[in-house]
């Protein structure tokens, strides 16, 4: 038996909402702040694997625009232009996050729009400038396993008691939905918290579950599947998704890092329940504006998994990064990597060595 939430659910809340934003504040007028920065990166990278290349190339452009109505009433947007190969210039833009914050209490607030979901500490605190990563690229799990937004409405708290506690509660569009529909009428559900306990330290867990309507793939997902699999006999029944998040944070004067677990469940009813997880691991030692840094990650989706389908990915990784200012910086990273797909019984493998220099910025 599975279990579905309301689709009213949603148009109650933003009913909600809307008489919370008629709430008193204080009126900013014309001394109201609008904020505009640009992000952006390059990056030349040098491959050895079954083919040999290297190649310049211009990473994703990101507009952050922030503003407030009054003491009690912001907006936030995210615009990015990246490569997809899929338009005359091979450049589309994107709109990846839009919301909109009322401040109920100082530490407790509503957000109706489209977030990224705060399943771990990397989707929470970073968004799509490379300025701000500790290194080149997101982790595995976010192109298979991470719901990287969601649509919807969110009820968050910040810094509460001596621990700094944080909360993330929020229901709305899921891993197959868009930023204009959803198949089905169940929304996707989360819950997450958190605790800052010393300055520098973030330890975070989360739950998320989703129901996916003809195991469809939508815009908030990220997700890819193996590329072995063709489209025409890629599972199209409904599947339901949990996934459960785990973060430990460490960004100190001296020393840095993050380790992040990720394990989600899927269940179909041809092959029931398929278990899969991802680790990420990152350590980087600061000597000024001189971080050199180690990471390893690993991620592997069990065999009957319909959604990502049987797969196994391994990275290891050191670098350095060379901060000319907090809004410019130079990532040299070596790395190593492996993958293997599964299909019809057989092994598809890929990997080799690559060489990468990122050139990130801001303004």
């Amino acid at each position: 038996m599975r279990t579905r939430l309301n689709g009213r659910v949603i148009p109650h809340v933003l009913v909600g909402l809307s008489l919370l934003a008629g709430l008193p504040g204080r009126a900013v007028g014309q001394e109201r702040q609008i904020q505009v920065n640009g992000y952006g990166h390059q990056e030349y990278s040098v491959l050895d694997g079954a083919e040999r290349d290297a190649f310049f190339s211009i990473g994703e452009h990101s507009l952050f625009v922030t503003g407030k109505a009054n003491d009690r009433l912001s907006f936030l947007g995210e615009y990015v232009i990246r490569f997809t190969g899929t338009s005359s210039t091979g450049y589309l833009p994107s709109i990846e996050r839009s919301l909109i914050r009322y401040s109920v209490t100082p530490n407790h607030a509503v957000i109706a729009g489209k977030v990224h979901t705060p399943v771990n500490y990397w989707n929470d605190v970073y968004h799509h400038g490379r300025v701000f990563f500790p290194v080149i690229d997101r982790p595995y799990a976010f192109s298979h396993f991470v719901p990287l937004h969601t649509l919807g409405v969110q009820w968050q708290g910040q810094n509460l008691g001596s621990a700094r506690v944080g909360y993330d509660v929020m229901l709305g569009n899921g891993i197959d939905g868009t930023d204009v529909k959803k198949e089905g009428v169940s929304p996707a559900a989360m819950v997450a918290v958190h605790a800052k306990p010393i300055d520098g330290m973030r330890i975070g867990a989360s739950y998320y579950r989703d129901y996916l309507e003809k195991n469809a793939y939508g815009a908030h997902a990220g997700h890819t599947t193996a590329p072995e699999i063709p489209v025409s006999e890629r599972y199209t029944g409904d599947l339901d998704f949990t996934l459960f998040s785990v973060s430990l944070a460490w960004f100190g004067e001296r020393v840095e890092f993050l380790h992040e677990h990720t394990f989600n469940n899927t269940r179909t009813d041809s092959l029931g329940l398929a278990r899969n997880h991802a680790d990420f691991t990152y350590l980087g030692v600061r000597l000024g504006s001189v971080v050199p840094y180690a990471l390893n990650e690993h991620l592997r989706s069990a065999d009957n998994d319909l959604h990502v389908y049987p797969l196994a990915k391994l990275k290891m990784a050191v670098g350095v990064r060379l901060e000319a200012s907090p809004l410019v910086n130079l990532k040299v990273q070596v790395e190593r990597q492996r993958e293997t797909h599964w299909h019809d019984g057989a092994a598809h493998r890929s990997g080799g060595t690559a060489l990468r220099m990122q050139l990130a910025y801001g303004f």
